[in-house]
């Protein structure tokens, strides 16, 4: 039978059971702020709805519960802010202008070196590229490899950290 009676003492709960359950919430969150935070928010809702508890019985299945939530919906609102954070900001004419620039660079190097283009492009193997080619697997390698630096030196140069991740030259890394 529910009770309101003193007998429910949190401050002794908190006392007794709060490393058990700020332990539960450490294992949910993965983070130990947020299960300080938790383990707060535990005890907040053990007071408030103290007056459901049965004196008669054990408080730390509840309190353990309460606590596995609230971690739990912790986390849930970390992953949402996550998501939300993690919205693209739109680039500046500044960024536009330097990624075109980059684009006829890149161009210009994928013309001048048809080994590149037909790997980075094609997807073919080195291999495959000097076959076309007509020249020797290591040679086709070579120019590979030539080509990948000069594109790579000149993105270093003239392409800002925030577009070089979205560039479709990326994958020449």
């Amino acid at each position: 039978m529910p009770t309101s009676s003193p007998a429910a003492d949190v401050s002794l709960w908190y006392e007794r059971y709060s490393p058990s359950l700020r332990s539960i919430a450490a294992r949910v969150t993965g983070d130990p702020d947020d299960a300080d935070d938790a383990l707060h928010d535990t005890f907040v809702a053990a007071w408030l709805f103290r007056g459901r508890f049965d004196d008669a019985r054990n408080p730390l299945p509840w309190l353990a519960t309460i606590a596995k939530r609230k971690a739990l919906t912790i986390v849930s609102r970390r992953a949402r802010v996550r998501r939300g954070a993690a919205q693209p900001v739109a680039p500046s004419a500044e960024d536009d202008a330097l990624r075109l620039d980059a684009d006829a660079v890149v161009r210009e190097l994928v013309r001048a070196e048809p080994a590149l283009a037909l790997h980075a492009l094609s997807g073919l193997a080195a291999r495959e590229v000097g076959e076309l080619l007509g020249v020797p697997m290591r040679t086709a390698a070579s120019r590979i490899a030539r080509g990948r630096r000069r594109v790579r030196t000149i993105l270093t140069a003239t392409t800002p950290l925030s577009a070089r991740s979205k560039a479709p030259w990326s994958n020449f890394s």
